[in-house]
């Protein structure tokens, strides 16, 4: 059984907010969106009953969504009552859905049971935010749609929605995570798209064997390592070339077919492929932990172990940046650093 959205798009007077979109999910499965905020807003309208659409053929297991019974949606600003406590809000909402279940073991998942009796109201934004994932387990239902759900959490709460998620894998639900986050789509999805003007395109995530032979057969010989740590790496900005010292990068990435270098949480562009950078940066002791990232190992202060297949390297920077590693890499990294 899948979730369908076949030709849907939204589109107001001549503008349009949603290119029409082709998107297949199985039950069990997760798709992760990367959007940014317009898109995303014009994603979740698809669900409502609205002439907007450019069509809106929605289709679950062969039948039409009929409409948000049918499915459960997630947004950072959906509300509780202040006054009462998470054991009497999670309880209402048993009641609310007609769902009998067990009212600790959601706690515990959730990791709110040593706040079981304290007012809403007087619980940390993080466990407030764990509170609405709680719900995702009560009220069951075919289709789960998530918008930024782990955006400004802690890692604790993001470990947490973690658990939520493969509950409801359990229960065979069919997942849509929106998130302007790729690294976050890379982590918790079982597929990943991008989402822009120009439509949706799915994101390579497999490792393939032939890449890493391929780069194998580029490493340079001693001659030419000992010119390229001479190098700097150039990017363009405006009307004008900036060269970097290596060291100086935290990270690389390959967004949208473009090679985009992050230095003291900014962003540049640079004409080299990735594939070259990797050669070229190989002896600065940076690594490609993922097929669309290389990384300064330098600046990585933990690695980080969501579950058996998903892995995260967190960096030691200002804003503590976080960038997928791929299973197939961790085991790599591990016997690299001799842990």
């Amino acid at each position: 059984m899948a979730l369908t959205l076949k030709g849907s798009g939204k589109i107001i007077g001549n503008k349009e907010l949603l290119p029409p979109i082709d998107l297949t999910v199985q039950n069990g499965e997760v798709a992760a969106i990367q959007a940014d905020i317009e898109h995303m807003d014009a994603f979740l309208s698809l669900f409502e009953q609205d002439k907007s659409y450019l069509a809106n053929e929605i289709m679950y297991d062969g039948n039409a969504v009929a409409g948000q019974n049918e499915l459960f949606i997630y947004s950072p600003d959906m509300g509780e009552y202040p006054r009462l406590t998470p054991e009497k809000m999670v309880r209402f909402w048993g009641q609310l859905y007609n769902v009998d279940f067990d009212t600790s073991k959601i706690l515990t998942l959730t990791e709110l049971t040593h706040v079981r009796t304290k007012k809403i109201k007087l619980l940390t934004y993080y466990e407030q935010k764990r509170l609405q994932f709680a719900r995702s387990l009560i009220q069951k239902t075919r289709i789960y749609v998530f918008k930024e759900p782990t955006y400004q959490l802690d890692l604790q709460s993001k470990k947490v929605f973690n658990h939520v998620l493969e509950e409801i894998k359990k229960m065979h639900g069919v997942v849509i995570l929106l998130t302007s986050s790729l690294e976050e789509g890379i982590r918790l999805g079982s597929k990943v798209y991008r989402l822009n003007d120009r439509g949706m395109q799915e994101v390579e995530l497999d490792e393939e064997i032939i890449e890493q032979e391929e780069v194998r057969d580029e490493i340079p010989n001693d001659e030419e390592l000992f010119q390229q740590r001479f190098e700097k790496i150039s990017a363009k900005t405006e009307d004008k070339y900036i060269l970097f010292d290596p060291l100086e990068i935290d990270y690389i990435e390959t967004r949208e077919r473009q090679t985009v270098l992050h230095v003291n949480n900014e962003e540049f562009y640079s004409t080299v492929t990735m594939k070259d950078l990797e050669t070229k940066l190989l002896p600065y002791g940076f690594y490609r932990c993922h097929r669309s990232y290389l990384v300064n190992l330098q600046r990585v202060r933990e690695v980080i172990v969501w579950s058996k297949n998903s892995y995260s390297l967190t960096l030691d920077n200002r804003n503590e940046q976080v960038v997928p590693l791929s299973k197939s890499k961790y085991g790599e990294l591990k016997a690299l650093l001799n842990w």
